[in-house]
């Protein structure tokens, strides 16, 4: 958190109890009450706003994401993609996104997908598919490091892209350069090409690399556009889950 300091500062009585207010000034100790006032009446304001800056609409749909994303087929298909239409229409600002992202010991379980055809007949009230909840294991993690994406299947085996990753607001750019091929309690990796940081890539190489353009990034679910228009939902994978899939094995 940044503090702001101002040039000037008004003297507050270091005298506790009953002689406290003997020793201060009457005119700066009013003056100050005042202060402290305004800031109290700014901040709740401030408080207010940040509220209001989610319409009741969108609290509805994110409850309804969240639903189905703690308990995958609890929640129509057709339910949930138009709550995902509704959260992407709020165009809500990026806050700390990518601070959630890469939390440490954060991983986002795939819960749900649609193609980008059926997105947009259902915001135009046409109609359309539905998407459906994601078949298998599939994972993701974003660190420092980097980001990993596969699909798991317990003890048997998984398969996982790992690359670097560049955000800026609310697109994420990524580079797929390494394949990981898991079979049992063997892990070879399979490099597919140079890495290349991607602040130093050149201009027209980035702008054909992936990307995801993320509607909402909370601490329990994520929504995203891919560049081929689909939309996802993903839910913060609880630590059962990540060892029955065989996830945690990985992303340790």
């Amino acid at each position: 958190m940044i503090t702001l300091r101002t040039p000037f500062s008004f003297p507050r009585s270091k005298t506790h109890g009953a002689n406290a207010h003997s020793v201060a000034v009457p005119r700066s100790h009013q003056c100050e009450r005042r202060i402290h006032l305004a800031q109290r009446l700014a901040s709740a304001a401030s408080a207010q706003g940040a509220a209001a800056t989610v319409a009741p609409s969108t609290e509805a749909a994110l409850s309804t994401l969240r639903r189905a994303a703690s308990q995958p087929g609890s929640v129509r298909p057709s339910e949930v993609l138009q709550a995902l239409v509704s959260v992407e229409k709020a165009k809500l600002k990026p806050d700390e996104w990518l601070e959630t992202l890469t939390a440490p010991g954060s991983c986002w379980r795939l819960v749900y997908t649609v193609p980008g055809k059926d997105v947009t007949a259902a915001s135009k009230k046409q109609k359309g598919g539905n998407g459906g909840y994601f078949p298998l294991a599939a994972c993701q993690k974003f660190d420092p490091s980097g980001f990993e994406n596969g699909v798991f299947l317990g003890p048997v085996g998984h398969l996982t892209f790992k690359g670097g990753f560049q955000m800026d607001g609310r697109l994420l750019h990524f580079d797929v350069t390494t394949m990981y091929l898991g079979l049992g309690p063997w892990r070879l990796a399979l490099p597919l090409k140079k890495e290349v940081a991607l602040q130093q890539m050149d201009t027209k190489d980035f702008k054909k690399l992936p990307f995801f353009v993320y509607a909402y990034v909370g601490p329990d679910i994520i929504v995203a556009r891919g560049r081929s228009g689909g939309v996802a939902l993903w839910v913060r994978a609880e630590a059962e889950w990540l060892a029955s899939s065989g996830a945690m094995r990985v992303y340790k």
